[in-house]
């Protein structure tokens, strides 16, 4: 092994798991006043450049990753998580929608991964969008395994966290309220035209890069 890749092995990095369910209804919340997530229109790209930002600025350490966890009929995803899960750096994480309507197994998926990040020594930061109860167990095991878990949180309209479990805070190493401007600029009312957002460009060994072409923020 090289110095350069025991340099590499050395080095410490945040992450950030984002249940997408909560950070686009608490965002349509601060939005519209309801938590429809077709009330908004959202720039994935930026909004997720945007937490990016947040997570590193506040640990002083480079992401390694963003786990993008969302549901969808079947485990298949749509147009938006297929475009998500084309960014780099991102890892989408699929559960399923229930008979209900309600997502299924997405909770499950977040914990399992931190903690099994931690276990691995994969990160020194976790970065949890989250505000469920359900994941309170979840953290404390990754704490265990010597990682800080701190809670971003969306802010509502007083600028207090939107809608996260008073025990998953004080379980936490820390609750974060993410600025509103991460939202309104990132995301405008579906009654509003938004911005196109641009298809992420893919490159392969015999074909040149293509300009991107703009697509239609969903």
């Amino acid at each position: 092994m090289s110095p350069r890749d025991k340099l590499d092995r050395m080095r410490s990095h945040c992450a950030l798991y984002v249940d997408a369910g909560y950070l686009l209804a608490s965002a349509a919340t601060l939005m519209t006043g309801t938590s429809l997530r077709s009330g908004i229109n959202v720039n994935h790209e930026r909004l997720i450049s945007a937490l990016v930002e947040k997570a590193e600025e506040s640990s002083g350490l480079p992401l390694l990753r963003v786990n993008w966890y969302d549901s969808a009929k079947k485990g298949i995803p749509d147009v938006v998580q297929d475009r998500i899960g084309l960014l780099p750096r991102v890892k989408l994480r699929l559960g399923r929608v229930g008979w209900d309507g309600e997502q299924k197994g997405v909770d499950l998926r977040i914990g399992l991964d931190m903690v099994a990040h931690a276990r691995n020594g994969a990160v020194d930061a976790i970065f949890l969008v989250s505000g469920d109860d359900d994941l309170t167990e979840a953290v404390e095991e990754a704490q265990g395994h010597g990682v800080q878990v701190i809670v971003l949180a969306v802010p509502n309209q007083a600028g207090n966290p939107h809608a996260v479990s008073r025990h998953l805070q004080r379980e936490s190493d820390g609750l974060e309220v993410l600025a509103a401007d991460v939202i309104t600029c990132n995301a405008v009312r579906a009654d509003v035209p938004a911005k196109a957002e641009p298809a992420p460009a893919t490159t392969d060994e015999t074909t040149p890069l293509a300009k991107p072409t703009p697509t239609p923020a969903l």
